[in-house]
């Protein structure tokens, strides 16, 4: 049985598409959007049918052997860019955290409203009533005295390979609480993240108000740009578990956490790769006896580069499609395929 000029023309036109595609090298699937990245698998799999049909009905050697090595190409392209994902599977991460972060904007926006707003309402607070100090701090920080404005401590060098892991350890330790916390439905992670907002706020307000605001902003600026991004993005996290429980949808309750619960876990892990480099700036760079501006540099820096990576890594990812398996509600109507006209 003859092929119609129509299927040979689509074959063809599939042909001379992978061919291109594999002149542009690896990442030319990359930079496909997702619709032409959907019909590519969707051609490939009327060629597969095309195939199994022409074997079927005994069609002549030569359009076989055409369809076969069209679907070998074809395999070869799409199944390839799959395994060379797998083999980064370390590079894809890394851009798997900043694609959560975007996917989830509401979760951060909400986490850092109750974070930072409450810092800002209990600084305003003390700053207006000085007596609400002496309620919202520990005594140590009531009579605190920093030994001069340029080094609020001074660690000793020996110890601080030992401060900044137990730093480490103490934040995230609270990134896990806001993350867990969030299976109260987001209670826990609320109260958590207004308690450290408060306690936040209360010491700013307290040091600004005796003068003492450039040694604390001195200690807190080269790890606090990280430390604290990293507490708020935990608590987006947080509020992604909630957001399956109190909104589920369609969905049931478990079944929404095991959707959702993949990008609070990136969010989680993320986090804590932030920690431990904001831990090991308070435990080394913090306590040392760097100037005033040198600190301010280290944070503009440092937030410079998680806005670059927040805002640019993880773009244009190659999509894990498996093109053996039908194409998604987003792609055109399957098509009937037949050799004849």
């Amino acid at each position: 049985m003859e092929p119609s000029e129509q299927k040979q023309i689509q074959w063809s036109r599939f042909a001379d598409r992978v061919e291109r595609l594999n002149r542009q090298g690896p990442a030319a699937l990359r930079r496909l959007d997702n619709n032409d990245l959907l019909q590519l698998i969707d051609d490939y799999q009327v060629l597969i049918a095309d195939l199994a049909r022409a074997r079927s009905m005994d069609a002549d050697e030569t359009t076989v052997a055409q369809l076969n090595r069209i679907a070998v190409a074809g395999h070869n392209l799409l199944y390839g860019q799959i395994r060379r994902r797998e083999n980064g599977a370390g590079v894809q991460w890394f851009g798997s955290f900043a694609r959560a972060v975007r996917r989830h904007g509401w979760a951060v926006a909400l986490s850092s409203t109750m974070f930072f707003g409450s810092a800002l309402a209990s600084y305003l607070a003390v700053i207006i009533h000085p007596e609400l100090g002496y309620e919202l701090l520990d005594d140590s920080f009531i009579d605190f005295d920093p030994a001069s404005a340029e080094n609020l401590h001074s660690i000793p060098s020996l110890a601080r390979p030992v401060v900044s892991s137990t730093i480490i350890a103490n934040n995230i330790q609270v990134t896990f609480m806001a993350f867990g916390l969030g299976l109260t439905a987001g209670i826990g992670t609320t109260v958590l993240l207004i308690l450290n907002g408060v306690h936040l706020g209360s010491v700013a307000g307290w040091m600004a108000l005796h003068g003492k605001q450039r040694a604390l902003w001195g200690w807190v600026m080269p790890h606090g740009g990280t430390e604290l991004l990293a507490i708020a993005l935990a608590g987006a996290a947080g509020y992604l578990l909630a957001a399956a429980i109190v909104a589920p949808g369609l969905l049931r309750r478990s079944t929404a956490l095991k959707r959702i619960g993949g990008d609070a876990l990136v969010i989680e892990i993320g986090c804590m790769a932030m920690l431990v480099v904001a831990g090991l700036i308070e435990g080394f760079v913090s306590p040392s006896s760097i100037d005033y501006p040198s600190r301010i540099a280290v944070l503009g820096v440092s937030l410079a580069v998680w806005a670059a990576y927040f805002f640019a890594a993880g773009f244009n990812p190659a999509r894990q499609l498996d093109p053996s398996t039908p194409p998604t509600a987003e792609s055109r109507p399957r098509r009937l395929v037949s050799l004849g006209r």
